[in-house]
């Protein structure tokens, strides 16, 4: 059985466990706090959750670990089947990864956890941050989803990288992401209200 290795507060965590749920595989839990101890580091060179434990060895890299369910257990199918298509929903996905959570993310220590505020990083991600936000909706559709009528991975993506970001602006830099792009707070809540999502949400 694959075994998921990671945190239940991390959205990464969340990304992948509810691609697996949404594709109905069996998998076991593993508890383990982000660390660089030699045996965590053997399955996550960056010493990051998650990690998946497949038959053939460990993976990290959230994207990585969505593309070999995919491939190894390809219905119901992540993405969508027009090769075009597809590539556009993967753009999404690392859009959302790279220009909206790792905008926010030099500030999640200090929103999150209490550390001390840095009026730099403040700015950074006050300027960043939005500007990821604006650039998605050049992209997105939120029709019903986020790249079109299917439901796809960019969708398990975008509602788990969007809430973070919202929360460390609002705290940070009183700025509010969601109102940026009309439609995305009601999109989020459509993912929120799949079957899949509320599971994850009652096991957190």
């Amino acid at each position: 059985m694959l075994k998921l290795h990671g945190i239940k507060m991390s959205n990464y965590y969340s990304i992948v466990k509810l691609a697996m749920v949404e594709k109905g595989i069996e998998f076991e839990e593993v508890q383990q706090m982000p660390g660089r101890d030699e045996d965590w580091l053997a399955r996550s060179p960056m010493g990051k959750v998650p990690s998946l434990e497949t038959p053939d060895g460990p993976l990290a890299e959230t994207m990585a670990i969505i593309d070999y369910l995919e491939e190894t257990h390809p219905d119901p199918s992540l993405w969508p089947g027009d090769a075009y298509a597809r590539a556009r929903a993967r753009q999404i996905a690392h859009h959302a990864i790279y220009y909206i959570d790792l905008a926010a993310r030099p500030g999640l220590n200090s929103a999150a956890f209490g550390a001390p505020e840095d009026p730099a990083i403040n700015k950074m991600v006050g300027k960043a941050t939005p500007r990821g936000i604006q650039s998605l909706a050049r992209i997105a559709q939120f029709d019903p989803w986020v790249a079109g009528s299917e439901f796809t991975a960019a969708d398990i993506v975008v509602a788990n990288t969007v809430p973070l970001a919202q929360m460390v602006c609002q705290k940070l830099c009183d700025i509010d992401i969601m109102s940026e792009l009309p439609g995305l707070a009601d999109y989020i809540g459509r993912v929120n209200a799949r079957e899949a999502s509320q599971k994850i949400a009652a096991d957190k």
